[in-house]
């Protein structure tokens, strides 16, 4: 049980570090443009987005892991949901005035540019719990290779 806690924190882990270069990468372009700076990054309006996107990749992370762990298999299903989430900022946008294209517009292009590293997250947590469940049936052979006379 405690191995299994620990490959789900790791995956959590891991899904922080994904969570968080998202924002990165995004105001990172955005200053490629000339559009802002670098101090965006620790502006009081944006810290609630970064804080969103680092706690819905933790937790997609840490859910991929437990798949992972679970079903020693790869599936979409429970890592996608996460990113998806995100989408909901811009068709709340569009919902509440859909002829005014220049708020949900650049809502929806950085909510694409920011899935992505979430669904990453997923998959990185999948593949940590695979790798932790498979180490541990290595040592348990199922099949006998020796053959007596």
């Amino acid at each position: 049980m405690a191995r299994h806690v620990l490959f789900i924190v790791f995956g959590g882990m891991l899904g922080c570090l994904a969570g968080l270069l998202a924002p990165v990468v995004f105001i990172g372009a955005c200053v490629w443009d000339g559009r802002t700076t670098w101090s965006e990054l620790s502006n009081p309006k944006t810290v609630p987005y970064i804080a969103v996107l680092v706690g819905l990749g933790t937790l997609n992370g840490a859910i991929g892991a437990w798949d992972g762990w679970r079903s020693r298999c790869y599936r979409l299903l429970p890592v996608v949901w996460a990113p998806m989430l995100l989408l909901l900022y811009p068709a709340l946008m569009f919902v509440e005035d859909p002829s005014d294209s220049k708020s949900w517009g650049p809502g929806l292009l950085a909510v694409a540019i920011v899935v992505p590293f979430i669904w990453i997250a997923g998959r990185v947590g999948q593949r940590v719990g695979v790798a932790g469940r498979r180490k541990r049936l290595d040592c348990f052979p199922t099949q006998v290779t020796e053959s007596f006379p």
